[in-house]
């Protein structure tokens, strides 16, 4: 039996009043009861009037207090969970302060080839209608398009850090004009291993200069960064609260791993919305998404780091325009999409880190909608993690199932169950019983005893050196040796040896002619024995 725990997490709707007081003096519970308004934050009338266009109604919290400080040069330091508006709050106000000049000033690093594009296409809109050019360096992209693109100067550069270490190793880019540096999901940046090329980017870049980091956590390594790469940053921590915290139903089946892609399979046939589906290793996005076909779900694609540029483009193209209500990923490339209208998260696999759990689920119940996620739990194997993402929400470790549900009925079903759990003698490939090796020298010249058709007679195992009644070779494998025939080697009367294939059935050992033991050594030595 499977166990579910639902938690649901809703909030009301707030009411909305006008607010009275200034930004300055409102207190944080009368920023969550009032939004406020873009016209407040300092912007000017032409840019007001391209986020309005963009569809943004009202800014928020991390947008709000994000704004207006990077608009006076200051350096910020923002933590904020993943939907939150992060992009728009360091775009607007770098593209609002370098408008108008010519020059390369601002340069934006992202960990993923889909976060850097989805950032040029949001840089794009808010820069493109200023005259400013954008150009956008990843991994996978034609590299010398790139270098037309760095040698026209753009006002703004959005890329990689690998990406970006290798146009600055051939020279295709020089770095000492720019004034804003932009670190865009700096823990996944830190996460993935780009520390090295971090500090080679950093210190070709002037030390007078604006610096905006922006991260889910504050992570240990991601506060080293900012001590190395900022100066006297201002801080915007975003708390949960009933305005940021997306309204999401949790809930978690214990359910054995043989069984996932049945309780998968059911429920997208029962929920007709948009599936984002996590897994773990980009190896089970191709596997799960064949597998999911051969149960006739067909609407579905996958995207995992190792595919080639315009594979990766085509899934996400395909995801987004509705061809594919499914997509299947992991967590480096799942943090790359954007896509506001995701109905249901899907955790096929417990996520390794926790914080990964929030940044995943972060995919629905967007803009005021109510969304789902479903965890599936192997257990025994996920106990741990489970606990640690309770911890992190704040709420109690749900219940597991009894340790007897944890095989249930699917155990010995072959290649169609886990196959991990089917119970079989060491070592008996065939299904048959074996005996112990200690029971062996019991049973004279034969393992099995009276089950076996006797040997051919031959003398004692005292004549041959001593060693007793030791069985042959051939029978310490326990392999069955009773269909072969004995070979019992004889002298006629003109001196030749002949070998007797007869079974022991039909010509008895008793009619043979008795062998001298020193002859009997020589005919076991070329027999093998």
């Amino acid at each position: 039996m499977d166990e579910t725990n639902t938690t649901p997490e809703t909030t009301p709707n707030s009411t909305s009043t006008p607010p009275e007081p200034t930004p300055d003096t409102m207190s944080e519970a009368a920023l969550i009861a009032a939004p406020i308004e873009w016209s407040e934050l300092g912007l000017s009338p032409e840019m007001l009037k391209l986020v309005h266009e963009a569809g943004y109604k009202f800014p928020s919290q991390v947008q709000h207090k994000t704004i207006p400080l990077a608009l006076t040069g200051k350096d910020v330091l923002v933590s904020s969970q993943t939907g939150s508006g992060k992009t728009a709050s360091f775009v607007i106000p770098s593209v609002e302060r370098f408008k108008g000049k010519n020059g390369t000033f601002i340069l934006a690093l992202s960990p993923t080839r889909e976060i850097a594009q989805q950032t040029g296409e949001v840089f794009r809109n808010f820069g493109t209608p200023f005259g400013m050019k954008i150009a956008v360096c990843i991994g996978g992209a034609n590299l010398e398009t790139e270098k037309e693109a760095l040698a026209q100067s753009p006002q703004i550069i959005v890329a990689t850090p690998g990406r970006l270490c290798d146009h600055l190793e051939r020279g295709n880019v020089w770095l000492d004009f720019i004034q804003c540096l932009i670190f865009d999901e700096a823990d996944r940046m830190l996460e993935m291993g780009f520390a090295k090329q971090i500090d080679l980017i950093t210190e070709q870049i002037p030390k007078e200069r604006q610096t905006l980091m922006l991260s889910a956590t504050f992570a240990p390594q991601v506060e080293k960064l900012a001590r190395k790469a900022m100066n006297s940053p201002e801080e915007v921590v975003i708390e949960k609260s009933a305005k940021t915290t997306p309204k999401i139903e949790q809930e978690l089946h214990w359910v054995p791993e043989e069984r996932k892609l049945l309780k998968l399979v059911r429920l997208l046939e029962r929920e007709k919305g948009t599936f984002f589906i996590f897994v773990n290793r980009k190896e089970t996005t191709f596997q799960l998404s064949r597998l999911l076909a051969n149960k006739g779900i067909h609407d579905v694609t996958y995207i995992h780091s190792d595919l080639q540029q315009e594979h990766r483009e085509e899934a996400v193209a395909t995801f987004k325009s509705g061809k594919a209500r499914i997509i299947i990923a992991t967590d480096v490339m799942g943090r790359g999409i954007d896509v506001d209208d995701v109905a249901h998260v899907v955790n096929y696999d417990v996520p390794k880190e926790p914080e990964d759990y929030i940044h995943r689920i972060g995919r629905t119940g967007r803009r005021g909608l109510t969304g789902f996620a479903t965890t599936f739990a192997i257990p025994g194997k996920d106990d741990k993690a489970i606990e640690a993402i309770a911890r992190l929400r704040g709420v109690p470790a749900p219940e597991r199932p009894p340790r007897e549900s944890d095989e249930g009925s699917e155990r010995g079903r072959g290649r169609g169950g886990d196959g991990r759990n089917r119970e079989r003698t060491s070592g008996d490939r065939s299904g048959r019983e074996r005996r112990p090796r200690g029971e062996r020298s019991e049973q004279g010249a034969s393992a099995d005893g009276a089950e076996r058709a006797p040997r051919g007679e031959r003398a004692p195992r005292g004549d041959q050196g001593g060693r007793g009644d030791r069985q042959p070779r051939g029978d310490r494998g326990g392999r069955e040796r009773s269909e072969r025939r004995p070979h019992q080697e004889t002298r006629n009367a003109s001196g030749t040896v002949t070998q007797d294939r007869s079974s022991p059935a039909t010509k008895p050992a008793a009619a043979a002619t008795p062998a001298k033991p020193g002859f009997i050594k020589k005919c076991l030595s070329r027999l093998g024995f």
